[in-house]
């Protein structure tokens, strides 16, 4: 099946952004949040991201691909705390034929202190679980905003 682009990307190179709140089921006792709740924000950056980008995961999901992290890695400097804004700032780092690998830095809104980095691999697969070629449209939005900083 085909995939096409739904909508033009309306920002410029490397200025897309989100902005999440940390909720209760994100934090320990002391109120901090706990470190395997950061994939929750990763799921809503990059989900967004593709959408921002005229992909949604229906759209590739119809077009018979799927994309399954195969690597995630996190940098954490500073705690994040219960009901900080947490802006979240989605960039490309590489695409291959089969995957694309994306940077996300973690800032607090308040004070735009940076809280966490982390690097991510997705891997586009089919249907069957086998490894399959990046939808083009898709491939070519994301390549056009690598990005190697």
């Amino acid at each position: 099946m085909k995939i096409e682009r739904t909508t033009a990307p309306p920002f410029a190179v490397g200025g897309f952004e989100v902005v999440d709140r940390v909720r209760w089921g994100d934090v320990d006792r002391a109120g901090i949040i706990y470190f395997g709740a950061y994939a929750r924000f990763i799921d809503v950056a990059e989900s967004e991201f593709f959408r921002s980008l005229g992909f949604t995961y229906r759209s590739l999901d119809d077009a018979g691909v799927l994309l399954s992290r195969v690597h995630v890695e996190f940098d954490f400097f500073k705690p994040a705390l219960l009901d900080d804004e947490l802006v979240l700032r989605p960039r490309v780092s590489g695409v291959g034929v089969h995957s694309v690998r994306l940077k996300l830095a973690i800032y607090r809104k308040s004070d735009e202190a940076l809280l966490a980095e982390a690097k991510l691999v997705a891997a586009c697969i089919n249907k069957s679980r086998e490894p399959t070629p990046l939808p083009l449209p898709f491939a070519d939005a994301l390549r056009a905003l690598i990005t190697h900083s």
